[in-house]
């Protein structure tokens, strides 16, 4: 089978993290993967790297530019016709209009991934590429299947939920000197507290610092390590000087080496206030750290309060800070969801299966349209 991914985003985070483990999983299986991306892009760099073959022709670029926008049509149309795929599988919003509009008429099975829990709006143009364009609407989590559920524009038995997953031995299994390292990097500061992910708005990170300037009540030589970078960079070191907590905060920008930070610290805190599934607190699961989440979107699929952590509201600083503070005073408890995480993670976040069930998402629609042997389509499924 030969398939054909596609992604808009220049950066690193868990839509891109998902692509590269199920193309890279598909090659090892023995199929055929193309990633088409923006050529700078850290996914086709990774992909690069990890063997895989790119098309970085394509700009995908936001906003209204219809010159761009008419030059990626004619490259993916080009890239069609010449690739002889049997699977086109979108991931975003810049690439699926791309590829809806490259496809037409209508030649290949298209899937698309919905990663994120942003409002849908219902004008034409969405229910033509929602209800029309896609054979298959893969959903990451269960918040995000009820609200496709919720259109009336899309077909029912066109959704399916799959589940993000990680490299979790990666994350279960650090480098031990790596870890020395950070912790002795940070010195006698305790407690650890880290967010891991993109420094943008929906992300939270200034209730967490509203949070952290309260919890210092508590706990005065807490250090709060944040992993990332982004637009809101400035903002936020600029936030953490006004808060007097600029001392306690750490700015490491973009890593490589999360497993090494997260098993470096005493806590793990994801603050959102919009997420798709929240691949980062699988991440957090896997390397055994306990964690407090806001209940939001599909967070609750990975974090269940009381149990593999903690959830709070979201906006909320104060009782973002006051639970912080109950887990890192109750080192039996910060324990407990640890391991109850560690383990759920391991239960249900297996890239295997991620794969697989992709897999078997593509023979479902191939076997229909009988383009593959129904015996292979029954093994697939089985």
């Amino acid at each position: 089978m030969k398939i054909l991914h596609t992604n808009f985003l220049q950066g690193w985070g868990g839509q891109s993290n998902r692509i590269f483990n199920v193309c890279r999983g598909l090659a090892q299986r023995g199929h055929e993967v193309v990633i088409a991306a923006p050529a700078n892009s850290e996914l086709v760099k990774r992909a690069r790297a990890a063997g895989l073959p790119t098309d970085g022709s394509m700009k995908f670029r936001r906003g209204l530019r219809p010159v761009t926008v008419m030059r990626d049509i004619r490259r993916m149309r080009g890239l069609l016709r010449e690739g002889r795929f049997d699977i086109l599988h979108t991931h975003g919003s810049q690439d699926s209009w791309v590829a809806a509009f490259a496809n037409r008429p209508k030649r290949l099975p298209v899937v698309r991934t919905k990663h994120n829990i942003f409002p849908l709006a219902e004008h034409f143009p969405n229910r033509w590429l929602y209800g029309k364009a896609f054979d298959r609407i893969i959903c990451i989590s269960d918040a995000i299947l009820a609200q496709c559920a919720s259109k009336p524009f899309i077909p029912r038995d066109r959704l399916v939920l799959i589940h993000s997953a990680v490299d979790l031995e990666h994350y279960a299994q650090p480098d031990p000197a790596g870890v020395a390292a950070w912790r002795a990097q940070w010195g006698d500061h305790h407690p650890i507290v880290a967010i891991v992910g993109r420094l943008r708005e929906e992300k939270g990170h200034r209730f967490l610092f509203e949070a952290t300037a309260r919890l210092r009540r508590q706990f005065p030589a807490v250090l709060l390590i944040v992993a990332g970078d982004g637009s809101l960079r400035g903002e936020l070191e600029q936030l953490a000087t006004t808060l007097g907590i600029a001392d306690r905060v750490r700015f490491l920008g973009f890593r490589t080496d999360v497993p090494e930070i997260l098993a470096a610290t005493d806590l793990f805190v994801m603050p959102s206030l919009c997420e798709g599934l929240g691949t980062a607190a699988i991440e957090a699961s896997a390397a055994g750290r306990p964690i407090v989440a806001s209940r939001v979107g599909g967070v609750s699929d990975v974090v269940h309060d009381g149990d593999t952590g903690r959830l709070v509201e979201p906006a909320d600083p104060d009782d973002l800070a006051r639970v912080m503070a109950e887990v890192l005073a109750d080192r039996n408890q910060a324990e407990r969801l640890g391991q109850a995480a560690r383990r759920y993670a391991f239960d249900h976040f297996t890239v295997d299966s991620l794969v697989e069930k992709n897999l078997a998402v593509y023979c479902d629609i191939l076997g229909t349209m009988e383009g593959v042997a129904k015996s292979d389509v029954t093994d697939r499924l089985a």
